[in-house]
């Protein structure tokens, strides 16, 4: 099987997703004829991807799961390529997306049981494709990673010297990610602005203010209490990302060259 990496190479970093899709498409008709040939090339889509996007982990996702129709399944933390390596052999595209969607799909499920991530899941775009099965799993595990965090916090506060509180935790969360972005919040931020995104989250929640730490032993006792369970390839990329917020919220320019995220975490 002759593959012509040149073009892969240039189509990824050119974020040519259709051009991907009609070289795959070709190859899969007429190169590959046994599961080597399938983890032969996805063995060259691993190395090219992790070559042009380096520790993009967002980008990397973004545009693979693109190529085989599941970008609404951008917050998977897998190992993708593992994944995409174990399916057996496909002919077409359509049997790739769709043995890959099986897959993916079952991963996010136990990724959320388990208090795995909720990050760079956008609910709306979901609820429009075959992945709308997961929003309701994704809704009760971000209420269930607000509480438990939104309680860390409470329990921090009254032992702090100074009326500053560091939230990267909250960042962390799906919920708590949207609502900081949306005010432009750093990692360190005043007491003050943390009771109002706690004002916040809790009306989301549909939780009275004072009944956070209730709220909070009752998941334990229902059986829930792991959460901000993320992968270490994951973390690496949300603490760069939260990073990049700066600590009161400026954008710092360090972290422009690999952490452009182009939108990507708008949900």
């Amino acid at each position: 099987m002759e593959i012509d990496t040149d073009a892969i190479y240039g189509l990824l970093a050119t974020d040519g997703s259709d051009g991907l899709v009609t070289i795959i498409t070709n190859l899969l008709k007429a190169d590959v004829e046994s599961q080597q040939d399938w983890e032969n090339l996805v063995n060259i889509l691993q190395v090219a991807s992790q070559k042009t996007y380096q520790k993009h982990w967002l980008k990397m996702h973004h545009v693979m799961l693109s190529i085989f129709g599941i970008p609404e399944l951008l917050g998977v933390d897998c190992s993708f390529f593992d994944e995409l390596r174990s399916l057996e052999a496909p002919k077409t595209m359509e049997m790739a997306s769709d043995s890959l969607f099986q897959v993916l799909s079952e991963v996010v499920r136990n990724q959320l049981k388990r208090g795995g991530s909720t990050l760079f899941f956008d609910v709306r775009n979901i609820s429009s494709t075959r992945s709308a099965i997961l929003v309701s799993d994704i809704i009760k595990a971000r209420y269930r990673e607000s509480i438990h965090v939104l309680n860390e916090i409470d329990d921090i506060i009254p032992t702090l010297n100074k009326e500053w509180v560091n939230v990267s935790r909250l960042w962390r969360t799906g919920n708590g990610f949207r609502v900081l972005k949306a005010n432009n919040l750093g990692i360190i931020i005043h007491i003050k602005e943390y009771r109002e995104i706690r004002e916040l989250l809790v009306k989301e929640l549909n939780v009275e203010p004072e009944r956070i730490k209730e709220a909070c032993w009752q998941l334990r006792e229902e059986g829930h209490p792991d959460y901000l369970q993320l992968s270490k390839p994951l973390d690496d990329f949300v603490t760069g990302l939260i990073a990049s917020r700066g600590i009161i919220g400026t954008f710092d320019p360090y972290y422009t060259s690999w952490i452009d995220h182009e939108g990507l975490d708008e949900f």
